[in-house]
């Protein structure tokens, strides 16, 4: 393969609780990177961690190793936007710390970009690791995010990407406070390359996120991504209305007009709690929904910063912002 010499590659690694993995992480990591003569620098994002992580970090940095520690935990998306955005070169990968995503893609991913493709997307194959369980969730939030989504993922799609600097500056201009990255790449456009891979079984540690996380960050996603939430709700409010009027006027007839032969024995009281207690349901559920998109339109207007570095315990790195 070869390569421009003026050509730089960032990888970006959000970190999390990783004491475990990440020296061996790191060292498989450099071999790749070395094996393919590129010009690269690596920045290590930590992201509040609270194991002894930050310690190994400091240890690896310097040099073409750099190290963004963010002040306490603000989630693997916005770690990802801090490397991202702080990132200095001509084309970014964001990869995890946790051994899943084989570095050794790596070269495919730069061999893409360099025929031109300015997103390369890392997709898990269908023989996935996981847990039938796992797999179940994850087919089920693909369906459901594309369904409610304007923006197309491709199933199985990862945080494991290469992005290309007219990419990158795009993104960093983006200002949403709840995000997915992925999604918002997504979204971006751009063309698309994707590179199909069965993840390794995690070998260090525990998974960071919890199912609660996985969930939250899908509801996040979707909501932040389309207000298709909204009017499907409204929809059902309308076929609703629309069952109950024919329901009503079958009731009526059946038993006022033709004296019940169907012999349904409904009673007024009966029919009245059932469609009351249905209806109740429903307003509720909506406005749970409209209650989640109010709380990121309050979280969007204080106007906050998206991470805040904690630049005594950064290297190699000019700390910036994004709003």
């Amino acid at each position: 393969m070869s390569h421009e010499e003026n050509k730089k590659i960032s990888i970006v690694v959000p970190v999390f609780n990783e004491l475990e993995s990440i020296e061996h992480f790191h060292k498989e990591l450099i071999e790749v990177l070395s094996g393919i003569k590129v010009d690269y620098e690596v920045l290590y994002v930590n992201d509040g961690s609270t194991d002894g992580s930050l310690s190994i970090l400091s240890g690896l940095a310097g040099g073409r190793i750099k190290l963004i520690s963010l002040s306490r935990n603000f989630g693997k998306e916005i770690a990802l936007s801090a490397g991202i955005s702080n990132s200095n070169s001509d084309a970014v990968i964001t990869i995890d710390s946790d051994g899943q995503h084989p570095p050794k893609l790596i070269a495919q991913f730069i061999e893409n970009w360099e025929k031109g493709s300015k997103v390369v997307v890392g997709v898990r194959s269908g023989k996935s690791s996981k847990s039938l369980i796992g797999n179940l969730n994850s087919f089920l939030f693909y369906k459901l995010f594309n369904f409610l989504s304007s923006t197309k993922t491709v199933p199985g799609s990862t945080d494991y990407r290469l992005i290309d600097r007219l990419v990158v500056d795009e993104f960093v201009d983006l200002g949403e406070q709840d995000r997915m990255t992925r999604q918002l790449i997504d979204w971006l456009g751009f063309d698309h390359h994707y590179i199909y891979f069965n993840a390794k079984e995690r070998e260090f540690g525990t998974p960071a996120y919890s199912t609660k996380k996985l969930i939250d960050l899908a509801f996040s996603a979707m909501i932040s991504s389309s207000p298709k939430p909204l009017y499907l709700f409204a929809n059902i409010g309308i076929g609703i209305t629309g069952l109950s009027f024919i329901l009503g006027l079958s009731i009526l007839i059946e038993q006022l007009i033709f004296g019940d032969p169907l012999n349904w024995n409904f009673t007024g009281t009966a029919m009245l709690g059932i469609m009351i207690i249905f209806l109740v349901g429903i307003v509720l559920m909506s406005q749970g929904i409209i209650s989640m998109y109010i709380s990121r339109i309050y979280n969007q207007s204080k106007g906050r910063p998206l991470y805040v570095i904690d630049r005594s315990k950064s290297i190699g790195i000019s700390p910036k912002k994004i709003s």
